[in-house]
């Protein structure tokens, strides 16, 4: 099994640095980025910030399979309601070669106490950055968000015609946060890229 070790940040979500490999490594590994990453609780007693130290069981299809706590934040129940929330995250999938496969990562968070922004979203996820080019072009020239969200998004993004709901920017990476804090209503936003993904999104209200 593979293992990786990284640090983020998490500011009732997470920014990600990036893993660095360690151990023998065989073949050409690619490392699972994090895609989506519903928000922590707020740090335990009152604290602005503390780092938790994980491991992580990262599935084929990029979700993960098992959350193990490396320390604790002191209280119980925050241990368990963080553990509960980093099971949703989304990961793009672990590659050996090109090919998905199981890995084990080990990863320290900075949980910080920053409060939510919320903003209601729409997504289409791409494999490539000329697959997001022409559908960009498409959108330009008129064509429905949702149509083209449904028809030609990646399966993850297409229900509801890509509809996230209303959803806390800090979900997504810390990259393209600002962007997404900057639509206005009824705005696509550029070309971003979301891991080894490329999107698109769209400000419904």
């Amino acid at each position: 099994m593979k293992q990786f070790i990284g640090l983020f940040a998490v500011a009732f979500a997470v920014t990600f640095s990036g893993c660095a490999i360690f151990g023998t490594m065989e073949g050409r590994i690619t490392p699972p980025t994090l895609l989506e990453k519903p928000a922590l609780p707020v740090p335990p007693h009152g604290s602005k910030d503390l780092f938790l130290k994980t491991e992580l069981l990262i599935a084929k299809d990029g979700s993960v399979k098992r959350v193990c706590l490396l320390n604790s934040s002191g209280d119980p129940a925050w241990d368990s309601a963080a553990a509960g929330i980093i099971e949703r995250w989304k990961y793009s999938p672990p590659l050996d070669n090109n090919v998905p496969v199981q890995m084990r990562i080990i990863q320290v968070a900075h949980v910080i106490a920053n409060p939510p922004i919320m903003v209601h979203l729409a997504q289409m996820v791409f494999l490539t950055e000329s697959q997001a080019d022409s559908i960009k072009a498409i959108l330009k020239a008129g064509a429905s968000f949702d149509s083209l969200a449904q028809m030609n998004s990646l399966p993850n993004s297409t229900l509801r015609g890509g509809d996230l709901g209303e959803i806390d920017v800090h979900t997504f990476p810390q990259d393209i946060q600002s962007d997404l804090v900057g639509l206005r209503p009824g705005q696509v936003s550029r070309i971003l890229p979301l891991g080894p993904y490329y999107a698109i999104f769209k400000r419904l209200d």
